[in-house]
């Protein structure tokens, strides 16, 4: 059944709701839906509702029904910040997209030293729309409770410090040789509702004086196994481990 985050807000003291903007055309240009048909709405706040097309409005609306109100289930139970390091070509999308589908609940595109992709100021809004949309689409596709925030990019200086104030702060590092995230996670007091950051570089990795001011501020290193990941495979990498470490099934 498709799925829509509508712009507006719900009331859900109604029993109906309208659908506008590039939901409502989505619905009506691509989908080609009718009356009658029924699509899922969710809140961005773990609500579904089911609903059915009532009505096209005259002024680019369509009034829907709400028929089914339900939890969403599909949240995890822990919440992941990632602070990507900028990646040239359309690896970033695809991050931004299997990130998404593998629970992040945020991701922070971070400019490294070793960073191909230089962004000037006039590009970073639209990158980050861009982004977003992505992020939007892929939460849409994978029946998401909330849509994962993307962030303007930030210098590393100021995201390894951001990083370092969670409940559980990682930096995979292809030099790092005995910590590896299941004796991370072993090791480290239960808590409901944690929050993580993960660190991954870009193409080039991380220089040696950003592994240096991770470390200082007591973000754990991390090995992935033996062999290199790329940095667009790293990130979806590390989430997949936190899905089987938290038995998020």
């Amino acid at each position: 059944m498709p799925r829509f985050f509508p712009e507006d807000p719900i009331d859900p003291s109604l029993d109906w709701l309208v659908i506008r903007g590039d939901s409502y055309r989505h619905i009506r240009d691509v989908l080609r839906l009718r009356a009658g048909d029924s699509v899922t709405v969710c809140d961005g706040a773990l609500n579904d509702m089911t609903c059915v097309i009532d009505e096209f409005l005259p002024d680019d609306g369509l009034v829907l029904v709400i028929k089914e109100r339900q939890i969403n289930q599909r949240e995890p139970s822990y919440h992941v910040t990632l602070y990507q390091g900028l990646a040239k070509g359309d690896r970033m999308d695809s991050i931004m997209q299997k990130a998404v589908e593998l629970g992040v609940s945020r991701i922070v595109p971070t400019a490294c030293r070793h960073s191909v992709l230089r962004l000037e100021n006039r590009d970073l809004n639209k990158r980050q729309i861009r982004w977003q949309r992505i992020a939007t689409e892929a939460a849409k596709q994978c029946g998401r409770g909330r849509i994962p925030e993307v962030c303007l990019p930030l210098p590393f200086s100021e995201a390894v410090r951001e990083a370092a104030s969670a409940d559980i702060a990682l930096i995979p590092w292809e030099n790092e040789q005995e910590n590896d995230l299941r004796t991370v996670m072993e090791n480290i007091a239960p808590k409901p509702d944690p929050r993580i950051s993960i660190l991954i570089g870009p193409e080039g990795g991380f220089a040696a004086d950003e592994i240096s001011a991770a470390l200082a501020l007591n973000i754990q290193p991390v090995t992935l196994g033996r062999r290199i990941l790329r940095t667009e495979t790293a990130g979806p990498a590390v989430l997949a481990m936190l899905i089987y470490a938290f038995r998020d099934f």
